[in-house]
């Protein structure tokens, strides 16, 4: 089951918490992590707060279009709990980017979210090439699954 904690901090219009629970629930079932609660909070934030948030944890002073920051899980296994952590998806980036690739911003939305989640599951594609290749790989999988 998944316990989603979404919040549209922006005044832009995006798609509501039911289209990102369903993008989440193809993730968790194409992870195989479907026995288990998982907590997951999603925000959409401006460009401002995806800037600060990257400067203070990255040290990157700039806009980025998605964040994650994994929990740590291992003192809820008891519980069936797994809270996962935060993903921040900095909504005028990804308008502007569905604008320059001509897709819909539902599908630029899909995208970020799988990728913001498969980071909060330990995927990473900045290690080796062969962690890009199984996160991207996966990726498309999951997105494949929502058409």
């Amino acid at each position: 089951m998944l316990d989603l904690v979404f919040k549209n901090h922006t005044s832009g219009k995006a798609p509501g918490e039911k289209f990102f629970r369903g993008v989440l629930d193809t993730g968790i079932k194409e992870l195989k992590i479907k026995d288990k609660n998982i907590e997951v909070s999603l925000n959409l934030v401006g460009e401002a707060k995806i800037k600060e948030l990257n400067k203070k944890y990255r040290n990157k002073n700039q806009v980025t279009d998605v964040l994650s920051f994994p929990l740590e899980e291992s003192r809820f296994k008891k519980h069936d709990i797994l809270p996962l952590g935060d993903i921040f998806i900095c909504l005028p980036f990804a308008v502007k980017e569905s604008k320059r690739q001509d897709i819909s911003l539902k599908k630029e939305l899909a995208w970020l979210t799988v990728h913001g989640f498969l980071h909060l599951t330990g995927h990473d594609h900045e290690k080796s090439k062969k962690d890009v290749k199984k996160m991207f790989e996966l990726e498309s999988l999951i997105l494949e699954k929502l058409k």
